[in-house]
């Protein structure tokens, strides 16, 4: 530890990857400072409050649940000690559009079995999953030793023809080769358009698939943090300070001289600056570069793909909602449910592409969220239910509150699975102009840019040299970049913190 104590680090932006790299950082020596925009740590994943009739509503105004963090990356940061998370023990649920319930099992037996049954899946819907797994395994070993991965290495790891098919391949190719039924595909083809308007055919479209099952906090499935999951950055912030981390809220970072390595900021109109060793970016990349004066990762990512298509709804109850169609199994109610709008691939696809083709919202698959049952579930005490409804194909032209429409159009299709609808208070619309306007987000895209070819997997770095320093923003060696723009992708996970973090570590030790 002491031979970095004299090194000082700078991290722009108090987001989950910056708070998880300060983590890192400050446990092995690093002198480090944070600055951040707002007046508290967590980036995009916040709160807000709405009051109604005079009660207050909080509600998450960002990312809503937890998924892609790494266990280890809970345990050793501390965050375990301090919030309390919770899986649904039922599960998720996927409703075909003609409204047959099926039971997303993560054995494969069962998983098969009940595709068999409930949509005549008559493929290797067992081996997709045994195969999924494989290829999970090898990602989170990656996550683990902070070594992103190639094709090459994932060729020797998995062999040629699982690399082909889960990475490098379109995502229609891969779920073509081991499933049949329409239904199915659509279950594992929502991770493909969850963001953006990745077409199918896209080569290294498939990586989405395995990626977004590759958290290993809840074992690759989607869970929910007592309070909300605000929670986690504010409690990280808490840790980071008590570790020595020295945090500057409210400060726009204005520039970076790179030869001396000082930041310029203005505090509240006050300006000030610091030098450091090492700086860290933990914000949009288009932000970073210009703050940096990256001129060719600036004009580099003005022509990426970066058009975001997802966004979400927020429903307001008054008591808890219960569910149509109760199984039986416990915890029925908490269960996260797919309600998809479209019957064919083809047809998602074409929902999925109206958004980019100028429509403010085409029905493709809804995901719904019942935060307020989970959090009661872990010991909460809000007197109200929060439902969250992710939706995929949102046009980035116009924010919510301008389409009073498609909010009901949406409200409507998740109120026709609950047995108390009069229950539903209030509904916030939220936008992919709304995440460009609130939180900066290149083209309201949640993962920054589109994760497509060229701008996924390896790809997924803006450094001059990947091989070696792959969280180097640019040329300078001492400058790095490791938010949601970097891989693996965005999300409430802090693995881009993580591994950028370990890999600064490692270059000085």
């Amino acid at each position: 530890m002491e031979q970095n104590s004299n090194k000082k680090v700078v991290i722009v932006g108090a987001g989950i990857n910056g708070l998880v790299a300060a983590n890192y950082l400050a446990r092995a020596g690093f002198d480090v400072t944070a600055l951040e925009r707002k007046a508290r740590a967590g980036g995009a994943c916040c709160s807000v409050t709405r009051v109604i009739d005079g009660v207050p509503y909080e509600y998450p105004q960002g990312a809503s649940v937890l998924g892609m963090m790494q266990d280890f990356v809970f345990e050793e940061t501390g965050l375990s000690k301090k919030v309390k998370i919770h899986e649904p023990s039922h599960p998720s649920i996927f409703y075909s559009k003609d409204g047959v319930a099926c039971l997303m099992w993560s054995d494969p037996d069962q998983f098969e079995a009940e595709m068999r049954e409930k949509f005549g899946e008559t493929g290797q819907a067992k081996q997709f999953l045994l195969d999924m797994g494989l290829v999970v395994s090898f990602l989170q070993q990656g996550y683990r030793d902070a070594v992103v991965p190639t094709v090459k290495s994932a060729e020797t790891t998995l062999g040629k023809e699982l690399t082909a098919l889960w990475i490098t391949g379109s995502a229609r190719s891969l779920l073509d080769h081991y499933l049949t039924a329409e239904a199915t595909k659509i279950a594992f083809g929502i991770s493909v358009v969850e963001s953006g308007p990745v077409s199918f055919d896209s080569p290294y479209s498939a990586f989405s698939i395995p990626l977004m099952s590759s958290g290993s906090i809840f074992g690759g499935a989607w869970g929910y943090v007592q309070g909300g999951i605000w929670q986690i950055p504010l409690a990280l912030d808490a840790i980071n300070a008590e570790l020595g981390v020295k945090r500057i809220f409210n400060a726009r970072v204005m520039k970076l001289n790179r030869e001396r390595k000082e930041i310029t900021y203005d505090q509240n109109g006050e300006e000030a600056t610091l030098t450091a060793d090492y700086i860290i970016f933990a914000t949009d990349p288009l932000t970073a570069a210009r703050i940096a004066g990256e001129k060719e990762i600036e004009e580099r990512i003005t022509k990426q793909k970066i058009l975001g298509a997802g966004g979400k709804l927020v429903m307001l109850f008054r008591k808890p909602v219960k569910w149509k169609g109760d199984t039986g199994m416990p915890e029925f109610d908490h269960a996260l449910r797919d309600l998809p709008q479209v019957s064919t691939l083809d047809e998602f696809e074409e929902r999925a592409q109206a958004a980019a083709n100028g429509a403010d919202f085409a029905a493709g698959n809804i995901e719904v969220y019942s935060e307020g049952l989970a959090d009661l579930a872990m010991g909460g005490g809000r007197p109200y239910d929060i439902v969250s409804v992710y939706l995929g194909a949102l046009g980035a032209r116009k924010s919510g509150i301008e389409l009073p429409q498609v909010k009901k159009q949406i409200a409507d299709l998740v109120l026709q699975q609950a047995e108390n609808p009069e229950d539903l208070i209030d509904t916030i619309l939220e936008t992919p102009r709304d995440l460009m306007n609130w939180f900066f987000f290149p083209g309201g895209n949640i993962d920054h840019m589109e994760l497509a070819e060229g701008q996924t997997f390896a790809d997924r770095t803006y450094s001059a040299d990947p091989a070696n320093n792959f969280y180097q923003f640019g040329s300078d060696p001492g400058i790095f970049y490791c938010a949601a723009g970097t891989y693996p992708c965005g999300s409430v996970a802090g693995t881009s913190g993580y591994m950028c973090a370990k890999q600064l570590i490692r270059k000085i030790q």
